[in-house]
C-alpha cells in the first residue's frame, strides 16, 4: 500500500503533524517550540512545501528568547515531542516515571551522605568534601 507524501503544511496538517523549531544558538540558547501551523500559512500558504522551502522558512523564523535565526526543524506528531531532536539531545527516549523515581531516590541517598557547604570564600562558596 503506497502512502501519501507528507510535503506541505496542508499535508501536516491533515495528518495531525508537527514541526518542532530549535533554536540554533546553542551556546546562549536552547529553546524549542512547535510551530503554529496555522500561524505559519497565514504567511506562507497552505501549499507551502516544506523540504523544498526549508532554509527560506528557517532564514524567517526568529527564536522569541534571543532573536537568532535559522533553527533546526524536527518532524513528529502534534501533540509529542518528537524523540530525535536534531543537535539537542540527538536520539534521546524519554525516561518513564518509575525510572525517574529511581533515579532520584539514588540521588537523595547519595547526597545524604556527602558533607553540606562549608565556609565561604571571596568569590562564592566552597564546596566539602
Amino acid at each position: 500500500m503506497l502512502t501519501r507524501q507528507i510535503r506541505t503544511l496542508e499535508d501536516f496538517r491533515d495528518t495531525d503533524r508537527a514541526i518542532h523549531a530549535y533554536c540554533s544558538h546553542h551556546y546562549f540558547c536552547s529553546h524549542d517550540a512547535p510551530l503554529r501551523l496555522e500561524l505559519l500559512a497565514v504567511h506562507v500558504g497552505w501549499t507551502f512545501d516544506f523540504y523544498a522551502g526549508r532554509e527560506v522558512l528557517a532564514g524567517r523564523l526568529r527564536c522569541s528568547i534571543c532573536g537568532w535565526y535559522y533553527p533546526t526543524f524536527a518532524l513528529g506528531h502534534a501533540g509529542k515531542r518528537p524523540e530525535f531532536s536534531g543537535t539537542h539531545g540527538a536520539g534521546t527516549v524519554p525516561l518513564s516515571t518509575a525510572e525517574l523515581i529511581v533515579m532520584q531516590r539514588a540521588r537523595e541517598a547519595t547526597i545524604d551522605h556527602e558533607p553540606p557547604w562549608v565556609g565561604k570564600r571571596k568569590g562564592g562558596r566552597k564546596f566539602g568534601r
